[in-house]
């Protein structure tokens, strides 16, 4: 008897009241005024970058409600430092998958501009702050995310010439054009910006002395080396000096870079054999015969030759064989 009379008191039946707005508040505000009207409180935390710290966000239940005095209020507060997550990696991921990617890890969507690339609307480049981000890194949760996306190729750019140049001034003139670029490191190098190209593909010049053009955004390979030599720099020069041989090398100092055509074309018929093979001019040519006694002296002392015979025209003989008429 005395159990169950006791249970009104112990279950705080018939006393209600209720839950008071909370949202908003700072948390230690709201942890004050739940305890002067005896709620248990049991807290959580989030982040939201456009609240203040410590600031509650959710309450359970709802302000207004009725319940007991003495129940649980569940209170989420905006946490005061701002976590941390891991970059994801958005690089070559479609415009629309990188955004559903950023919704998935809590990030905002910045800034977006576009460069000439072959990968039209794939994510180039990720940035926040100003600063290039690689994945993996740790970021600010609900940062703001700049991408570099791919706008495909239109404009037609020349290939610059890189030989000889430093990679500092080599970089400045790729990225002044829209082009890309793929290094290839050969030996030691201790000061990169300072290292010297010494090749690349495609080059300036074709063969024929003619500028090569490529789309904007399309790449070009580089290959460094820290100090190349003066002889494989002239080597990798663009333009037919590689195809004329060591001679035009040794005069490329004073000589342009341009070659006549019609040398590089003797130069190709040379190589091949039956081309540019010299040919003779059988109306200046004069051999000298014997004397036959043919051609008699005129009164003058000059001997006048003696007029030819024509040979009869005879048919060609056929035969009945077809193949051998065919081939007559």
């Amino acid at each position: 008897m005395i159990f169950f009379k006791s249970l009104n008191w112990l279950t705080n039946h018939g006393q209600e009241t209720k839950v008071p707005a909370l949202q908003g508040k700072n948390m230690k505000e709201a942890i004050k005024i739940l305890k002067k009207q005896g709620f248990t409180i049991q807290i959580d935390s989030a982040y939201q970058s456009y609240k203040n710290p410590l600031e509650v966000i959710y309450q359970e239940p709802e302000a207004g409600a009725i319940v007991k005095i003495g129940r649980t209020i569940f209170l989420t507060i905006n946490r005061k430092s701002v976590p941390t997550i891991p970059m994801p990696n958005l690089v070559n991921l479609s415009f629309r998958n990188a955004i559903l990617t950023m919704q998935s890890y809590r990030l905002e969507m910045g800034d977006t501009t576009f460069r000439p690339d072959l990968a039209a609307g794939s994510v180039l480049e990720q940035w926040i702050n100003g600063r290039q981000i690689r994945p993996g890194m740790q970021v600010p949760y609900g940062s703001k995310v700049d991408l570099v996306i791919g706008q495909g190729l239109s404009d037609i750019v020349d290939v610059p010439n890189l030989i000889g140049m430093t990679w500092y001034e080599a970089k400045q003139t790729i990225e002044s054009l829209s082009l890309s670029y793929n290094i290839l490191w050969d030996g030691a190098i201790t000061d990169s910006m300072n290292a010297i190209i010494y090749q690349q593909v495609p080059e300036a010049l074709n063969e024929l002395d003619f500028k090569n053009a490529i789309p904007a955004g399309d790449l070009i390979d580089v290959h460094i080396m820290q100090k190349p030599s003066e002889e494989l720099l002239k080597q990798n020069q663009p333009g037919s000096a590689k195809f004329l041989g060591e001679d035009s090398m040794e005069h490329a100092d004073d000589a342009p870079i341009l070659r006549p055509r019609d040398t590089l074309t003797k130069k190709r018929n040379a190589a091949v054999p039956g081309m540019g093979a010299p040919t003779t001019n059988k109306s200046k040519e004069t051999t000298s015969k014997p004397n036959t006694g043919n051609n008699k002296p005129s009164s003058n002392g000059v001997r006048t030759p003696k007029p030819k015979q024509e040979k009869p025209n005879n048919p060609v003989q056929k035969n009945n064989d077809a193949i051998g008429n065919e081939f007559d």
